[in-house]
């Protein structure tokens, strides 16, 4: 896997590919416990207060680009699980992970939460 590094907000940011789609890992300074992570489900980088103060506490955030911020397409619910198992077994994060998302990224959040419970 080729990662790109930068930095966002103050935190190391990752940006690689996953099945064809863009992703992107933010990690924070020191983990906590279990490793939890937070999934962004839309609108990356958009009122990152959430967030960034969840990095501030230990948690990772995760991101992969959907094909529509819409939820027509299940295969946006399936790339996020494969993202959980990819971020699980490459980078030890915990099996389930913390939905963020406002507006469609809300939608998509109850979505991807009701199938992957």
């Amino acid at each position: 896997m080729v990662y790109t590094k930068s930095d966002w907000n103050g935190f190391q940011r990752l940006d690689f590919e996953l099945n064809g789609r863009e992703a992107i890992l933010v990690l924070p300074e020191k983990s906590v416990e279990g490793k939890k992570w937070m999934l962004k489900t839309e609108y990356f980088g958009a009122f990152p207060n959430f967030e960034i103060e969840m990095l501030r506490r230990g948690y990772h955030l995760a991101y992969i680009k959907n094909y529509t911020r819409w939820h027509k397409d299940e295969a946006d619910d399936d790339a996020k699980a494969a993202l959980a198992d990819f971020l699980h077994e490459e980078f030890g994060l915990n099996e389930k992970c913390l939905p963020v998302g406002m507006s469609c990224g809300g939608m998509q959040a109850v979505y991807f939460a009701a199938k992957y419970p």
